[in-house]
Formats: C-alpha cells, sequence, structure tokens
C-alpha cells in the first residue's frame, strides 16, 4: 500500500498521504497514537496484530508498564471513531490473548467503483415441477440447490445467495415476491419451472427485481440428453451478468470448474447433498444419546461414492464423502478411527483436485478440529473456507464452535448469528447453539419461549432440553425432550420418555436412559462419550472420569468440545478434570 493511498473502514476514509480520518467528508479527529496504531492496522491487510508487533511499531519495541493501558485506550479511541459499538465491534476485532484484526478494509478503488459496494441478495426459488411426473420433482431441486451453491460461492462479493435450505421453506408458502422479500430482505428472486413438451424438457428461468417486482431476465432451456450441466453453467452465468455485471465472464469460468465431467456424476452429488443436509437439523450429541437413524448418512454416501465413480476427479464429490466419514463419527456410529482418517484422505483429495474450493476446506478443518484436536490449523482452513465464501453458513457455525472452546466468546457467537442470517432456516437453532455452549441457559429460554416462536426445528427443542435440565426445570426440559424426538419421527421412545418421567420423575429417565445405552453397546458401537455425559448428569463423578479416559484413549470426536459441554459444568472446577482437559490440548 502507498503512502498516497485512501483505504475505507466502513463509512470513514483513512487518507494516509494526508494522514486524516474522514467520514462524508467531514474530519474526524483521532490522535497521533490510535492514527498511527489504526494505519499499522491497515497496512496488514485483515492479518492478526499481536500487541508486542504494536509496541514495536509504535514504540521500537520499548516497552514500559503503561503500555497495556496505552493500547487499550487507543483501541478505545478507534473504535470511536469508526462508529462501532465497543462490546460487539464488526470492523476492529479483538483476538483474545494475542492482539487485533481489522476487517473490512476498502481500498480507493473500490469506493470510486460506480458499482454499489453492498451486495445484491438473491433467493432462487424451488424450481416448480409442471409435468406430472413426481420422479422429477428431485431434478428441480437439485437444479436450484446447484444455481443457488455456484453463484453463492463465486459470486460472495457481489451477490449473497440465500441458502437453499430456507428457499425450500417458500415451496409451497403461496406468498408473494413481495412478502417474501419483506421477510427475507432479499433484492431479487429467481423461479423456475419445468415443463415437458412431448419427449423434451424445458425450463424457464426468470429473473424479478423485489422492490418493484418487475421481471429483469427471462429465458427458456430445452435441455438435451447431457445438458443439466450446461443449463447450470448458462443459468448462473446469465444471473451473474444481470444481477452482478462486474462478475463476469471469471465467474462463468469458475462455474466450469466447479462442476464435474460427467453429468450422472453432478446430478448423484446432488441427490447426496440433499440427505446430508438434513443432519444439520440435529445436535449430534442428541442424535448420539437418542440413537437416531443414520438412513440419511448412508443415503448421502451411497450418492457421493457414485458421484467420484462416475468422475474420479469430481472435486465436491470427494468434499461430501469426508463430511459423510467424520459426520457419522461424530454422530456415534462410529469410533473416530473408523472416519477420520478417511474423512482426512478424501479431504485432501478434494484440495488436491480443487484448491480453491472452500467446502473442502471446511471439510479438512473438521478433521483438524474433531480429531487431531488442533486448533491452529482448524482455525486456519475455516478462514480460508470462509474467504472464498464468506456466506457459507456451515463453515460459519462450526468456526463458531472452535472459537467458543478457545474461549473467544464473542468472536464465536457472532459466528453462529452469521451462520443464521446467510441461513436462517436450514441453520435455525445456530445463535441457540452459542447460547447453550457459552453456558447462557437463563437467555436460552427467554428468548425461546418468549410468544411467536411457534414450531421450530428439532435441534432448537433438543438444545431447550438441555438448558431446562442444567437448570434443574425438568418439567419443562421432558417436555422439549419429547418435542424434540416426536419432530425426528422418533415416536415410541418419546413415549418411553413420557413414561419413564411419569413413573418415577427425572431420576427414572436418567436411569433409563443408563440402561437404554448399556444394552445398545452389547449390540453396536457406542460412544464412550456417551456414558461419561450420562454419569455425570447423574452425579457419578467416579464413573464419569472412567468413562472420559476411555474417551481420551478413542479420540471421541465430541471430546474438543469438553470445555463447552454443558453436562460437564459442575465439574470443571476439579483438578482431575483440568488434567483431563490439559489432554486435549486446551
Amino acid at each position: 500500500m502507498e503512502p498516497s493511498d485512501s483505504v475505507w473502514i466502513a463509512d470513514v476514509e483513512l487518507d494516509i498521504g494526508r494522514y486524516a480520518l474522514r467520514r462524508g467528508g467531514e474530519p474526524i479527529r483521532l490522535e497521533r497514537l490510535p492514527m498511527e496504531l489504526l494505519i499499522l492496522m491497515v497496512s496488514r491487510k485483515g492479518q492478526l496484530v499481536t500487541r508486542a508487533d504494536i509496541v514495536r511499531a509504535l514504540w521500537g519495541g520499548n516497552a514500559y508498564r503503561q503500555t497495556d493501558n496505552s493500547i487499550n485506550t487507543a483501541i478505545r479511541k478507534i473504535r470511536i471513531a469508526l462508529g462501532e459499538n465497543p462490546d460487539e465491534p464488526r470492523y476492529l476485532l479483538t483476538v483474545k490473548g494475542k492482539g487485533y484484526r481489522l476487517e473490512g478494509i476498502r481500498t480507493a478503488a473500490v469506493e470510486a467503483s460506480p458499482e454499489p459496494s453492498v451486495a445484491a441478495r438473491l433467493l432462487v426459488l424451488p424450481f416448480g415441477n409442471q409435468t406430472g411426473d413426481p420422479a422429477l420433482d428431485g431434478f428441480c431441486d437439485a437444479l436450484a440447490d446447484e444455481t443457488s451453491a455456484n453463484i453463492g460461492t463465486h459470486g460472495a462479493n457481489r451477490v449473497l445467495v440465500v441458502a437453499r435450505t430456507t428457499a425450500a421453506h417458500y415451496r409451497s408458502a403461496k406468498k408473494s415476491i413481495a412478502e417474501i422479500a419483506f421477510e427475507l430482505s432479499v433484492d431479487y428472486v429467481l423461479e423456475g419451472s419445468l415443463t415437458r413438451d412431448g419427449g423434451r424438457l424445458r425450463i424457464l428461468v426468470q429473473l424479478i427485481r423485489c422492490f418493484d417486482q418487475v421481471q429483469v431476465w427471462r429465458h427458456a432451456y430445452e435441455p438435451v440428453a447431457k445438458g443439466a450441466l450446461d443449463i447450470q453453467m448458462e443459468v448462473g452465468a446469465a444471473l451473474a451478468r444481470e444481477v452482478s455485471p462486474a462478475l463476469g465472464e471469471q465467474l462463468q469460468l469458475k462455474l466450469a470448474r466447479r462442476l464435474p465431467i460427467d453429468p450422472r456424476a453432478h446430478d448423484a452429488y446432488l441427490r447426496g447433498r440433499y440427505f446430508w443436509t438434513r443432519r444439520v437439523h440435529f445436535d449430534a450429541g442428541f442424535a448420539a444419546h437418542h440413537a437416531l437413524s443414520d438412513e440419511d448418512f448412508i443415503r448421502a454416501r451411497g450418492y457421493f461414492e457414485e458421484a467420484v465413480e462416475h468422475d474420479p476427479g469430481y472435486a465436491l464429490g470427494y468434499v461430501g464423502l469426508s463430511n459423510v466419514f467424520g459426520g457419522t463419527a461424530a454422530h456415534g456410529f462410529y469410533a473416530s478411527s473408523q472416519g477420520y482418517p478417511r474423512a482426512r484422505e478424501t479431504a485432501l483429495r478434494a484440495l488436491e483436485l480443487d484448491s480453491s474450493l472452500p467446502e473442502a476446506h471446511q471439510a479438512l478443518a473438521g478433521v483438524h478440529y474433531f480429531y487431531d484436536w488442533d486448533w491452529r490449523r482448524a482455525e486456519e482452513e475455516f478462514l480460508e473456507a470462509l474467504r472464498l465464501n464468506p456466506e457459507h453458513a456451515e463453515t460459519s457455525r462450526l468456526y463458531a464452535r472452535l472459537l467458543l472452546v478457545l474461549g473467544r466468546e464473542a468472536e464465536g457467537r457472532a459466528q453462529f448469528e452469521r451462520a443464521e442470517r446467510a441461513d436462517p432456516l436450514g441453520f435455525e437453532g445456530s445463535r441457540i447453539f452459542g447460547l447453550v455452549q457459552s453456558g447462557r441457559y437463563d437467555e436460552v429460554t427467554r428468548d425461546y419461549l418468549s410468544a411467536g416462536h411457534g414450531n421450530r426445528s428439532p435441534l432448537v427443542y433438543q438444545l431447550l432440553a438441555i438448558a431446562f435440565e442444567v437448570r434443574g426445570d425438568y418439567p419443562r426440559a421432558i417436555e422439549a425432550t419429547v418435542d424434540a424426538l416426536t419432530r425426528c419421527n422418533e415416536f415410541t421412545r418419546a413415549q418411553s420418555v413420557r413414561a419413564a418421567w411419569d413413573e418415577g420423575g427425572y431420576d427414572k429417565v436418567l436411569q433409563w436412559y443408563l440402561q437404554d445405552l448399556q444394552a445398545r453397546r452389547q449390540t453396536r458401537y457406542t460412544s464412550p462419550l456417551l456414558f461419561a455425559e450420562l454419569y455425570a448428569r447423574l452425579g457419578q463423578a467416579d464413573e464419569m472420569f472412567r468413562w472420559l479416559e476411555v474417551s481420551l484413549a478413542e479420540r471421541s470426536p465430541r471430546m474438543c468440545e469438553l470445555r463447552t459441554n454443558p453436562w460437564f459444568s459442575r465439574y470443571r472446577s476439579l483438578g482431575k478434570f483440568r488434567s483431563v482437559e490439559k489432554r486435549i490440548g486446551y
């Protein structure tokens, strides 16, 4: 960056050459020390600046006892100048125990561009199947799904795409464009429909501008036998030209890299992704504890394997396999040693094929997090995935969990909220997940029992059950558990939990859980961490520690979140428990 450059943070211009700070052309007063610190932060272009770096740059490395106070004061004054809320900063972020990071820096070239600096928000509605053939429902969903994924990944600087799982909510909602725009704050809506004329399929796609509901672009496609991928590329490129001209040919080239050579591989991947994304509605601990079905994992794996069989060079197919191998271990169906080495292998294969694929970086981050317990490498991969696609909700939610484990609560909660904003229905419950992991149980129950929330995903009720139990509100814990199980179609188990409660209260329920785990362990793999959690809930510390030792030996994946696991909150002050945490790597 040249000394004469100007940069923008939010609506504030820093003119480095003139040593001036302005908002809307009006000067902002900032003293020498915070101004020098701001210029240092800008020069690092979003990278971490440690407190040692600041001392070296501003005091020549000669720290004195007031240096910390001076840095804190300078940071506070910069935030005031930027108009930030010091309690929830968006741009000048504190990296706890390390230093600071300045985000959202824009150059003069960007500021001078006639294009708007705020990306357009787009919703791709489920494509309507008007052929009369129910077998084509999946094709319609896949077409809309991949359209969203392509544009969201490669056009994030110009187009922010509302996630497909949220879009699916509007399949039968019968709402107008105006209502949808109001609810989701979107600028454009893409509608598509599939019809059949004799033996030929015809796809009609139109782009609607929300503020005046004008159709700004329309096209019809008549695909040939192997034309599905070409259709996807045409739709994505045409949409990019309409909504964000700045993407242009670059987007088309990137889409060409993303898609496989064999259309059958692409179709299989999309089908597998459908079953994989259904699992976001379940907490892994709850799913394992209640032995929820692994049918979605099995079906997803079958489709992902089919994808790479059709096209061994299709990176996304290997990402899907990595997700399944890791996910089945995290959800308690297999031991870590059976899932995560293969998850690593397939994630690395995906990166070998396409190092710019955010989903591949996210998959590898999951291995470093759940299996290696290597926080540094996991964070590096999460950040790279978010750099490539800032709107990837799954990455934000998993990265948030790591941040909470590291004690960086403000950053973690911000990532949970980011995930829920990017995909408010598919990742519904992200914010409450963060609250539970942060131990903010009163806030959980207050927010999610207030009027107007209505029906929620199973995950919300699973988390509510945890919050109620930790608070000792057992009747409501039972109600939330039964609600969660009912929404998972586990009606028999819900009745059994209710019967145990009616027979002997919560102690009887916990004993029933223990008997269920012991019986299950006789016939299939059962995570030792489930026993440790249950004995913690029963207040049997010796048995809890015995099973924690087994979990350490097995590298049970959810052990990486022992520090934020609510069932162990009352034991964290014990020296023996802190010893277990140290062996995990805290």
